[in-house]
């Protein structure tokens, strides 16, 4: 089998007298997505920035791509293949999702124009710009500022920010978080693209879209790893149906 993109190996994480990640090891295989799931305080995002590097490991190793990149900062991480998308939206909201999707096409590209009128006439730039609002269902939106965009309509943008990366693994914190039903659908169809593009880590409440998405799936429960397998396996064991599924043991 070839190496994992991403590989953890037993990584630990104390804040104070919280053990917010107990000897966690996990994978992320080409070609998969593989969802990180468990209740709230589980440790879940607390992992996310870890992978990251905004947030230092008291103990263990990360790779990515066979390289060791635990002591890296976040930026290295990012020049080498990380995109990662945050509960938290970090869109400039007083620009359009064209001109949002701009500032992404051309930094990866290495151009150094000053306004987005130059980018504009740069005629590559901008059919790429929109060919990523197209696969995530905003093209008819391109010229609306992100402000005026819903919640959901938000974090479409910000997958489209990220594959613009062009990235060698999407970390994915919370996308489906407050969208309707039939945003969810739409992102679920997204995800099966992007995932062809580089494999995804997902965090997710949203169980049915994990069901519908995941390769495999990995359970936490304060800090440890309790259970990882395909969506069968996970949605049978009475372990995770206990401390997180909400089935009766």
């Amino acid at each position: 089998m070839a190496n994992p993109v991403i590989q953890i190996t037993n990584l630990n994480k104390r804040f104070g007298a919280i053990q917010a990640t107990q000897e966690l090891s996990l994978t992320l295989n080409f070609g998969e997505i593989h969802a990180l799931i468990g209740p709230n305080g589980a440790g879940k995002s607390t992992l996310i920035k870890q992978i990251t590097g905004y947030l230092q490991p008291d103990e263990g190793d990360i790779q990515f791509l066979g390289q060791t990149i635990t002591q890296m900062a976040p930026a290295q991480r990012a020049r080498m293949g990380l995109a990662q998308t945050f509960q938290v939206s970090s869109l400039i909201l007083e620009y359009s999702c064209l001109d949002n999707l701009l500032l992404v096409v051309q930094a990866r590209s290495g151009s150094s124009y000053s306004f987005f009128t130059a980018v504009r006439d740069d005629q590559d730039l901008m059919t790429q710009a929109h060919s990523y609002l197209e696969q995530v269902g905003l093209a008819q939106r391109h010229h609306l500022p992100a402000s005026a965009l819903s919640h959901g309509e938000r974090r479409q943008l910000e997958i489209a920010m990220a594959l613009a990366l062009k990235p060698k693994a999407f970390l994915l914190d919370e996308p489906m978080a407050g969208m309707d039903p039939a945003g969810v659908k739409h992102l679920i169809e997204s995800l099966k693209q992007m995932r062809e593009q580089a494999p995804i880590l997902l965090i997710e409440h949203d169980m049915a879209a994990v069901f519908a998405l995941a390769d495999r799936i990995t359970v936490l429960d304060y800090g440890r790893v309790i259970a990882t397998g395909d969506v069968d396996s996970i949605r049978n064991n009475k372990h995770v149906q206990s401390a997180y599924l909400g089935v009766a043991s």
